[in-house]
C-alpha cells in the first residue's frame, strides 16, 4: 500500500470516529432519560458506552501515531489531530458524571 493510500485509510477511519461520536452522545442521552431499564442493565449501558468512548480514544490515538511516523504534517493540523484526540476527555468525564448520578439515584 503507497503512502497515499494509507493517508486515505487513515482520514476514512478519523471520519469513521467523527461520524460515530453523535450517536454514542445520543445513546447515553436516551439512557439518560430511561426509567424502567434495572440497574444491572443501566449499569451495562454504561459500561458499554465507556469501552466504546475508549475504543475510540484509542483509535483516534493510532491514527494519530500514523500521521506522526509516515506523513510529514504541519504542526497545526498535528495540533488539530491532538485536539480531536483530547476532545474525548470530557465525553468521558461527562460519562463519569452522568454514571455516578445515575448510581445514587438508581442503584443498590
Amino acid at each position: 500500500m503507497t503512502t497515499t493510500e494509507s493517508t486515505d485509510v487513515a482520514l476514512m477511519l478519523l471520519q469513521l470516529i467523527a461520524l460515530t461520536i453523535p450517536p454514542v452522545v445520543v445513546l447515553v442521552e436516551q439512557l439518560r432519560r430511561s426509567e424502567n431499564l434495572e440497574w444491572q442493565f443501566r449499569r451495562l449501558s454504561f459500561g458499554l458506552v465507556l469501552s466504546s468512548v475508549g475504543l475510540l480514544f484509542v483509535a483516534a490515538a493510532a491514527v494519530l501515531l500514523y500521521f506522526v511516523v509516515s506523513v510529514g504534517l504541519t504542526s497545526t493540523l498535528y495540533a488539530a489531530l491532538a485536539l480531536v484526540i483530547l476532545g474525548f476527555v470530557p465525553l468521558g468525564v461527562f460519562l463519569a458524571v452522568l454514571y455516578r448520578e445515575h448510581r445514587l439515584e438508581f442503584g443498590p
